[in-house]
């Protein structure tokens, strides 16, 4: 019984020892096993990574078995070398290769990203032949939203209601804050700040009893996101009372011009008339066209009367 007992024993062992090996870069060819001393690529948690514009961007290589080879970056659409090894090559500072010793991660840090940094980069290694991993990188606007237009009137003593949200749902805001002009607002009495981030982030800010000194510009503002403002006016209920009676006033002067201009065609009397010349041209033509009338003896005389 002890011999098969420990026969079982180094049989588990020597699987385990196997298992172990092939593990570590062993492979088997024709049941001999031996090193696999050539370099490969790991998995990485994401080949296609998304940034927001401004900030920085991380594209993680990971290479087993690397040996005197190199890893290099390149980006795909110009096949320019971005980096090799440690080194970096491309005149924009903004690029740089990240890369602890003895480990197996490459990383290319893109530093304030931009839009025109999307597209396709190749993790390579200068093996024979060549090996290489496709990385995809999408640059977004990190942009806020503000709901409504940029200019808000409230009437005193109102609820002033404003609400805003980030263009990328997934990428998380970072801190967000709400400024009237250069001021925090906080919660706290009338203000109101309420925050979600579960599906997309969504921020909205209320002040109730809304008085002139609330009037402003309001900005909402993710630390990660560029901000968005409105400016708020708030209108005191004097100046709408009496925009109010003024048209009241204006209203009631033209319905007694009115009763004014009834009673004086009711009356008889005789309206301005429309072209003041028109009298002058009645009196020339009728000093040039009536005949004189002679009191004294007649001009018809002699034969001919």
């Amino acid at each position: 019984m002890v011999p098969e007992k420990g026969f079982a024993i180094r049989t588990f062992l020597c699987i385990s020892c196997c298992v172990t090996t092939l593990k570590a870069g062993f492979t088997l060819e024709q049941g001999i096993p031996h090193f696999n001393t050539k370099p490969y690529f790991l998995e990485t948690p994401s080949r296609n990574v998304t940034a927001l514009e401004g900030q920085s961007a991380y594209l993680h290589c990971r290479v087993a078995q690397l040996g005197d080879k190199k890893v290099s970056w390149i980006r795909k659409r110009d096949l320019h070398v971005l980096t090799s090894g440690v080194h970096t090559f491309a005149s924009d500072e903004r690029f740089l290769a990240l890369h602890a010793d003895r480990s197996e991660n490459w990383t290319l840090h893109i530093r304030f990203s931009q839009a025109r940094d999307s597209g396709e980069y190749q993790c390579q290694v200068n093996t024979d032949p060549k090996i290489s991993m496709l990385f995809t990188l999408t640059v977004k606007e990190a942009a806020t939203l503000m709901d409504g237009s940029d200019q808000r009137y409230v009437r005193a003593g109102s609820t002033i209601q404003l609400s805003c949200k980030t263009s990328i749902a997934s990428q998380p805001p970072g801190l967000l804050y709400w400024y009237r002009d250069s001021e925090i607002l906080r919660r706290s009495g009338r203000v109101n700040i309420t925050t979600q981030m579960e599906n997309e982030t969504v921020s909205k800010l209320m002040i109730h009893d809304a008085r002139i000194s609330d009037s402003g510009n309001y900005t909402c503002w993710p630390t990660k996101f560029l901000p968005a403002s409105v400016m708020v006016h708030v209108i005191p209920e004097e100046k709408t009372a009496a925009k109010s009676q003024g048209g009241g006033s204006n209203g009631n002067s033209n319905s007694g011009s009115t009763t004014t201009a009834t009673t004086a065609s009711s009356t008889g009397a005789h309206p301005v008339p429309r072209c003041p010349w028109i009298p002058l041209l009645v009196v020339v033509f009728s000093q040039a066209y009536i005949m004189p009338v002679h009191t004294g003896p007649s001009l018809l005389s002699g034969p001919y009367r």
